[in-house]
C-alpha cells in the first residue's frame, strides 16, 4: 500500500469535469484527506491508507459502415439529448472492450457487428475516460433505436455527417474524422 504526507491542498469538488473522487473512505467512512502520494495530491484515508487513483472509465464504440456511409445514433437523454454519437456505451467489469462495443452496438441499433479493427482511440487530460473507436461491419439485424437511449439512427455519407454542433462527444467527432481517414490496407 503506497501512502504520502498531508499535501494540504483542496480536493476537487462535486461539479468539476469529469469523475468526483471520493470524499469519504469507502472502507471506513473516514474524511479523506488531500495526500501526496507518486507525485500527485490524492483523496486518501489517514485511518486505513485506502488513496483514490481516479482510475479511468473505459468507453467503447464502432464506425459501422453501409454502403458508404457511418452510423449514428441521436441521443434522446441526459446533457447531450437530440445530438448524435456513434454506437457505443461503457464497458463492464466483464467484458473486453470489444465485447462492450459489440454489446452497446447491437443494444443501441439492432444491429450484431464483427469488430474489424482498432480505428483511433480518444481521452482528455483530467476527464477519466478512455474511448476505444472500433470500424465493425453488421453480421445481422435490422436497424432499430433503443427507445431508452435514442429517438433515430441513420447512416450518413462522408460529406453528410452532422456539423460538430450536432455531435454529442468529441470522441464521435474524432472518430468520424479518423473514419474518413482511413484506408484499408492494400493486399
Amino acid at each position: 500500500m503506497r501512502t504520502g504526507t498531508l499535501s494540504g491542498t483542496r480536493l476537487p469538488s462535486p461539479g468539476t469535469e469529469g469523475r468526483v473522487p471520493f470524499r469519504y473512505c469507502p472502507r471506513d467512512g473516514t474524511l479523506l484527506l488531500a495526500t501526496r502520494i507518486d507525485g500527485r495530491d490524492r483523496p486518501a484515508c489517514p485511518v486505513c491508507g485506502f488513496a483514490d487513483f481516479m482510475h479511468v472509465q473505459i468507453g467503447a464504440n464502432t464506425v459501422v459502415e453501409r454502403d458508404g456511409g457511418v452510423l449514428l445514433v441521436r441521443l434522446n437523454y441526459g446533457p447531450r439529448d437530440g445530438h448524435w454519437a456513434l454506437p457505443g456505451g461503457l464497458m463492464e467489469n466483464d467484458e473486453t472492450p470489444e465485447e462492450a462495443a459489440r454489446r452497446e452496438t447491437a443494444e443501441e441499433t439492432g444491429f450484431e457487428v464483427a469488430i474489424d479493427g482498432l480505428l483511433a482511440t480518444w481521452g482528455r487530460a483530467g476527464f477519466p475516460l478512455l474511448v476505444v473507436i472500433y470500424r465493425a461491419h453488421i453480421l445481422s439485424g435490422d436497424l432499430r433505436v433503443a427507445p431508452d437511449e435514442a429517438s433515430e439512427a441513420a447512416f450518413f455519407a462522408k460529406n453528410k455527417v452532422p456539423p460538430l454542433e450536432e455531435l454529442a462527444w468529441p470522441s464521435t467527432a474524432h472518430g468520424i474524422e479518423a473514419w474518413r481517414a482511413y484506408e484499408p490496407p492494400r493486399p
